[in-house]
């Protein structure tokens, strides 16, 4: 779990600068289990909503492991996911996200 929370991190940390300040109200949290084989899940009202309640992405482990045949291609896929779900958090429909 390590290991799959410091690619997570790493992915983090390549969304840059100028998109930083709108991540701190996102809560990230790394999940064993996924419903439905999900490789992430943003739950919130977006940057540009008002809500009342924090935002947050979920990664699932077991679901990029499945999907993945290396470590590589795993580092790469939560990549995506995670600019998936930020892309949510953005309010980007699921048409308009680039993964």
């Amino acid at each position: 779990m390590e290991r799959f929370e410091e690619a997570v991190r790493a992915a983090l940390d390549e969304i840059p600068a100028e998109f930083q300040s709108y991540l701190d109200d996102i809560e990230f949290v790394v999940a064993k289990r996924s419903p439905g084989g999900l490789l992430g899940m943003y739950e919130g009202s977006g940057a540009l909503g008002a809500g009342d309640f924090p935002a947050r992405v979920t990664i699932f482990k077991e679901a990029h492991e499945a999907a993945c045949d290396s470590w590589e291609e795993l580092v790469a896929e939560v990549r995506r996911t995670i600019l998936h779900e930020v892309g949510h958090h953005f309010e980007m429909e699921e048409d308009d996200l680039p993964y």
